[in-house]
């Protein structure tokens, strides 16, 4: 079963420590929740292995674009000017939606790889809300990391007589790069806002373990949530000590 290590454990509690303390900030400083759509499409190559004088690739057959469930949240540190630092965790599915193999006897074998993942990222965003209106829109920039968690994906799990040719193209590391960009707009709706946002991640780093095969990354996906000021979550909490 491969799960997150240790050292990604002590990372991701950092970073819930980090976003919970920015409760305790002022300034017009927020905690939104968001879910949605994700598309990725994995861009695989491989390279001649050593005594091969064939590649795996001209037996191998893969459908490298899947989709996934996107949910984030996320805290925003107000820097002043319009300007945040916007960090938080997330979770997503990286994967392969179908690869298939026929091997010496004939046999025709099609699994899909897919691997869960939990992150973190920091992004430097920029709000602007428009004068007389409850609209705004906002974009930001930054990096985030993903760890692998939950169990082995059906691929790595075929048969002995398919598995050296199709589990390269399975095996995800534990860990991955990727530079995030966001764009959106915000409608203001109760004590918060609205809002919908556009998600752009360019893989940075070799999702597939596999000496000999690279695959990188490219998402992007659609995301709605709300956000909420912290200060109305402070006041909120204190309403109902004085009820109680």
């Amino acid at each position: 079963m491969q799960i997150l290590n240790y050292d990604g454990m002590k990372k991701l509690l950092f970073v819930v420590i980090m976003v919970c303390s920015l409760g305790t900030l002022q300034g017009q400083n927020s905690l939104s929740l968001a879910a949605g759509y994700l598309y990725i499409h994995t861009s695989v190559a491989e390279y001649q292995r050593p005594d091969y004088n064939y590649y795996l690739l001209d037996y191998v057959s893969l459908d490298p674009n899947r989709s996934s469930f996107h949910a984030s949240l996320n805290a925003d540190l107000d820097l002043g000017n319009h300007f945040f630092l916007s960090t938080g965790l997330h979770y997503q599915e990286m994967g392969i939606s179908n690869i298939s193999f026929v091997d010496t006897l004939n046999d025709f074998y099609s699994y899909k790889a897919n691997q869960h993942y939990l992150g973190w990222s920091l992004l430097f965003k920029y709000h602007h809300s428009f004068r007389n209106s409850k609209f705004g829109i906002f974009a930001g920039v930054g990096p985030k990391v993903d760890f692998a968690i939950g169990y082995l994906n059906i691929a790595e799990q075929a048969p002995f007589r398919a598995r050296d040719s199709m589990t390269p193209f399975a095996r995800f590391n534990t860990v991955d790069f990727s530079i995030a960009v966001e764009a959106g707009t915000t409608y203001r709706l109760g004590p918060g806002s609205l809002f919908a946002k556009v998600n752009y991640f360019q893989g940075l780093s070799d999702v597939l373990r596999d000496d000999y095969v690279v695959g990188k990354t490219i998402s992007i996906g659609l995301d709605v949530g709300y956000t909420l000021p912290l200060e109305q979550i402070r006041l909120s909490g204190k309403n109902k000590s004085k009820c109680t």
